[in-house]
């Protein structure tokens, strides 16, 4: 067991916590952390952070002081006293009631005071230990209490500088008798003190150095600037409220004993910090179990030890394999030489990741990623996905030392492993989908795919000369040129000179919008729209893959090598990066054009197989809907059906309009689409597009009953799950706020299909990949719905069948998985 930190050394020093005012700083400075049952916790890390760094220096005694819930004598003199306040966000009390309960566990005297606000508790409890002989920090950035420093007392600012006499003087040229003075001048929004009209901070600080008080000022009144002078004698009551609400109190009646000791309670301790999945605190308070150092032993490593390594950069294809090393059991082995350690590793069955892995094929060595924390950590929470967050989360800190990491590997999937006992669905999910993929993603990764070069630098040139035709246009439908990457420029050409309409204003600066959404909503309105459109697609498309792709070919293999990330999205889907190919637009012209760049080996053949309509035959099976699930089984046309329905006509009389609106319907009710929306999507009334949907739920009423019923058990579990059970956690489900809750239960319904699509997909890989490796054929990419495989040309047609196959034959559903296959020279003639 590693010693607790000695939180109590005696310093003769008292540590004053200004509670309330640390937990909400940090609950705005770390947004987005939760534990993985989606619990908010950020404030609760943040202000425990804080704490315990403060703690290793001071701490005689300490005294954590937050605001009692009366109002305060403040509130009752003033009415506006902090009236500008945004109110308390909805999470916000609960992480609270955790930091009073840490601050309980570890032994600190807690204190709120009735009627009076942290500050002067603070202030009071300050001037006491001053004059009982202590030295006093006060852990905080609230600026009130700068009033306060002396030779005894110094505030200590979260961000770990003193705030002491000195720096009060170097900073703002004032002593501490002087900062209410210059408080009630400057005054301050955020605590609703108005201070003068007029008078900054700069100039409050400028009159009180030049007079020495307020009081000395306003004798002198006569002998300053006219405009100050008035300024100041019309808002006369403003400044003598701002000055007695800017004063501390420090006469409260408070019996405190510095001197008293309390240990902190270590079991219980242990439990909260495991609950809230604090692991790097129950590291740093000595609270986990685990060898106080790491025993050296020589290389190579035995069976199973986990591997840690160093790359010079994150692709490995293209990386330096800088240190290499490997632990078990507490022992630590490094390598001396890292490339010819990796060729060791090959006799000996060692624990490595997928990068790893890729940049051993690079050196001739097939060496399989195995068990990876990384994944259990996916699997437990889909949101928590970076290796210093696993850490921070399971107990450790992730390091540039390749033997520590190593370490830390071996800890972390201990425990994770033992999260995950009992929890059949998501083992399943770690043993049979996502172990096995990331042996299938390595192999993709560093086979790569050939580019077609010389096409795309021609096509480069062609776009340029598109670029140039679309931009004179929008000139000419201007009057004048401008330059079309300024949105400053483009918002006053589209509505101050065109008078188009402003829809919405930006959130920063509060200009009009030029978003893609407005220019979209505004494309009828006047030509220049659509130009404007035009001319962004073709420059995004020119700047992220034209014109970067080949230099992204690698020098070794001439073929161009995508990462896939197993671990970035929170619906179970692979991402891909460096380039993301997933971002390639599928239907439009350029898109398709640059598709035609990605091309066979020559004497082999691109093989693209698509699931057709995987996320609505998804739906039909988890809904159990007859309606849907026979319009699959009977291998019909979805769309045509489901217009056929709404519209209450024969198939035959279905039209491309009718058929257009009932595939926007299908499709937009999987991701939550509002009648508003469609009614914009289909240039509908909007009464005709709730009809629509509507008449959608009505034929196809189970498909409601399911999404109702998924959202019950989100509320109630917290989280989401597919068909395999791989979960995602919702708690804005149960949210106050109606956008934030309509937003979470889009997301809720959306979820289960869209990842289960996306399990099914994983699935068809991992049984796919051994049988094309026998039959000589490559696995390529993933893409949305969609797998490109490279294969010989006169094994094309039989491997093209055995995919087929495996990917309709991978799961039993309710309603069969169709996939459509084309094969060509390239990707673009590959999808037919």
């Amino acid at each position: 067991m590693e010693p607790m930190l000695p939180l109590f050394a005696p310093k003769g020093r008292v540590l004053l916590v200004d509670g309330h005012h640390l937990a909400y700083r940090t609950f705005f400075a770390l947004k987005g952390l939760t534990t993985s049952r989606g619990e908010p916790v950020q404030a609760v890390y943040g202000f425990a952070k804080s704490l315990l760094k403060a703690l290793k220096e001071d701490g005689d005694a300490v005294v954590v002081v937050f605001d009692a819930k009366a109002p305060s004598f403040r509130h009752e003199a003033y009415e506006g006293y902090k009236a500008g306040r945004a109110p308390t966000p909805e999470d916000f009390p609960r992480q609270l009631a955790l930091i009073k309960e840490f601050v309980d566990l570890l032994g600190l005297t807690r204190l709120e005071v009735p009627g009076y606000e942290a500050d002067d508790v603070l202030a009071t409890l300050a001037k006491k230990a001053e004059r009982e002989g202590y030295e006093v920090r006060i852990l905080t950035a609230d600026r009130d209490l700068y009033q306060l420093v002396s030779d005894r007392i110094a505030i200590l600012h979260p961000e770990g500088y003193l705030i002491t006499p000195e720096w009060l003087m170097e900073r703002y040229g004032l002593r501490p008798e002087q900062w209410v003075d210059y408080r009630a001048l400057a005054g301050d929004p955020s605590d609703n003190i108005p201070g003068v009209k007029g008078i900054g901070e700069k100039r409050a600080a400028g009159l009180i150095r030049e007079w020495g008080s307020l009081e000395n000022l306003l004798k002198h009144l006569d002998q300053v600037k006219p405009s100050l002078r008035e300024a100041i004698l019309a808002h006369m009551e403003d400044l003598r409220l701002s000055q007695d609400l800017s004063r501390v109190r420090t006469d409260l009646p408070l019996e405190v004993d510095f001197a008293r000791r309390q240990e902190p309670d270590r079991e219980a301790l242990k439990a909260f910090l495991e609950r809230l999945e604090f692991g790097s605190l129950l590291h740093e308070f000595g609270l986990l179990e685990g060898p106080k150092a790491l025993e050296e032993a020589p290389w190579p490593p035995p069976e199973g030890a986990f591997v840690g390594y160093l790359l010079s950069r994150p692709e490995p294809m293209w990386a330096e394999l800088e240190a290499l090393a490997a632990s078990k059991e507490g022992r630590v082995h490094r390598a001396l030489d890292p490339l010819a350690g990796l060729r060791d590793l090959k006799e000996i069955q060692a624990l490595l990741a997928k990068d790893l892995a890729v940049l051993a094929l690079r050196e001739g060595l097939d060496l399989s990623p195995s068990h990876d924390p990384m994944l259990l950590a996916y699997l437990l929470d889909p949101a928590n996905t970076t290796p210093e967050g696993v850490a921070r989360r399971y107990g450790g800190e992730w390091t540039a030392e390749a033997g520590e990491r190593a370490a830390l590997a071996e800890r972390l999937y201990g425990r994770l492993r033992e999260r995950l006992e009992g929890e059949e669905k998501l083992l399943w999910l770690y043993e049979e989908l996502e172990r096995p993929l990331s042996r299938v993603l390595a192999h993709m990764e560093a086979t790569g795919v050939r580019l077609d070069v010389p096409y795309l630098k021609a096509l480069s040139l062609e776009v340029e000369a598109e670029v140039r035709r679309v931009e004179e246009e929008a000139f000419r439908l201007a009057g004048h040129p401008f330059n079309l990457n300024s949105r400053d420029q483009l918002e006053r050409v589209l509505f101050d000179e065109l008078k188009l309409p402003a829809i919405g204003k930006t959130e920063k600066t509060g200009k009009r919008s030029t978003s893609a959404a407005v220019l979209e909503a505004l494309r009828e309105a006047h030509p220049i729209v659509g130009k404007i459109l035009e001319y962004r697609e073709l420059t995004k498309l020119k700047s992220t893959y034209i014109d970067p792709l080949p230099g992204l070919v690698h020098p070794k293999t001439g073929r161009l090598h995508t990462r896939f990330n197993q671990t970035a999205t929170a619906t179970g889907r692979l991402s891909s990066s460096d380039p993301n190919l997933q971002n390639i637009p599928v239907r439009t012209p350029l898109g398709q054009r640059i598709r035609r760049a990605f091309v066979a080996e020559e004497r082999w053949l691109l093989l693209a197989l698509d699931y057709s309509q995987i996320e609505l035959r998804v739906l039909a099976h988890l809904s159990g809907d007859e309606n849907l699930i026979r319009v699959f089984q009977e291998g019909q046309d979805i769309h045509t059906e489901t217009a056929s329905w709404m519209f209450a006509v024969p198939k035959e009389a279905v039209d491309s309009l009718m058929r257009r609106a009932a595939k926007t319907v299908n499709f937009g009710v999987l991701y939550g689409m509002s009648a508003h929306r469609l009614s914009q999507e289909l240039s509908i009334p909007y009464e005709e597009a709730a009809a629509f949907i509507e008449r959608y739920f009505q034929t196809f009423p189970k498909v409601r009953a399911w999404i109702e019923r998924t959202l019950e058990e989100g509320r109630k579990r917290g989280y989401v799950e597919t068909l395999f059970g791989r979960r995602r956690y919702v708690p804005d489900l149960t949210a106050r706020v109606k956008s934030v809750r309509e937003a979470a239960e889009r997301m809720a319904f959306n979820m289960p299909v869209q990842g289960t699509a996306a399990d099914l997909m994983k699935l068809a890989m991992v049984k796919l990949f051994p049988r094309l490796r026998e039959a000589g054929a490559r696995m390529l990419l993933q893409v949305h719905d969609e797998l490109l495989l490279e294969a010989p040309k006169d094994r094309a047609e039989e491997v093209a069948a055995l995919a087929k196959e495996v990917m309709e034959g991978v799961y039993p559903l309710a309603v069969p998985l169709v996939v459509e296959v084309g094969m060509g020279e390239d990707w673009l003639s590959a999808k037919g």
